[in-house]
This record gives structure tokens, sequence and C-alpha cells, in this order.
């Protein structure tokens, strides 16, 4: 790859964050809105949301596959919690996946009991998600190669 290239793959991992922090600030709205009874409010900023989501994983994606590891350069007790952060974010970001899912189609289908019963899982779990996903970045981001 040129290095033209590499630098806007580079740029991936930004547009990531700012993808996360963004859906963090959403959940939050829906959350909002839901507790207001503003259902349709409530769906609209969701369904972005989940939107969001599937693009970061898209843009996610092609990022690790185009671009070698980048190695986290702290040492001593700061990367053991980038450690800590990355793994919950690695390992709930895969779990999440159907909870989403099924807790998004019980709200469309308005199955509000089921709904209520699984965002209360969901929801911050999807939060929890989205922060790390912007603090992983700040920590990982001065260690990216410099093109």
């Amino acid at each position: 790859l040129s290095a033209e290239t590499k630098q806007k793959l580079y740029l991936l991992p930004r547009l990531n964050a700012i993808l996360n922090g963004t859906a963090f600030v959403l959940l939050l709205l829906a959350l909002g809105a839901i507790k207001k009874k503003n259902i349709d409010l409530h769906k609209k900023l969701v369904t972005v949301t989940l939107l969001l989501s599937a693009l970061f994983l898209v843009s996610y994606s092609v990022f690790h596959i185009t671009t070698p590891s980048t190695s986290f350069g702290g040492e001593g007790t700061i990367r053991y919690v980038y450690l800590f952060i990355l793994l919950t974010h690695i390992v709930l970001s895969a779990v999440i996946i159907p909870f989403v899912l099924f807790t998004y189609a019980r709200g469309l289908a308005m199955k509000v009991e089921k709904h209520k019963k699984l965002a209360r899982i969901t929801f911050p779990m999807w939060l929890y998600i989205c922060l790390t996903g912007v603090i992983v970045y700040l920590m990982i981001q001065p260690y990216y190669p410099v093109f």
C-alpha cells in the first residue's frame, strides 16, 4: 500500500472513536426519551445508534484487515489498565450483537415487557462498549505509525 493509502486507512480509528462516542451520546438520549414516554424519538435514536454501530463494525473490519496490529507502548500499571479495558471491550463486543438485535426487534414489535427486560442488560453493556471504544482509541492512538 502507498503511504497515502496507509495515511487514509489510519483515519479509520478516529472515525471509529467518533462513531462510538456519538453512539454513547445517542444511547443516553434514547434513555431520556423513553423515560419521558417519547417512544417515537426513542425508536429513532436507537435506530440511528444501531446504524452507527453497524458502520463502526464495517470500518473496524476494514482497518484491521488492511493494517498491521499496533502494540500499546505504555508500561507498568497503565498497560494493565489498557489491557483490562481492551479485553472487556472485545469480549462484550462479541457478546452484545444478539442482545442488541433481539432487544431492537422486541422494541419494534412493541413487545414492551420483553423489550424492557432485555434492555436492562443490553443498555449498560452497549453503553460500556461505546465508552471503552473511545478510551481504547485515545490510549492506542499515540502508538499508530506516522506517515
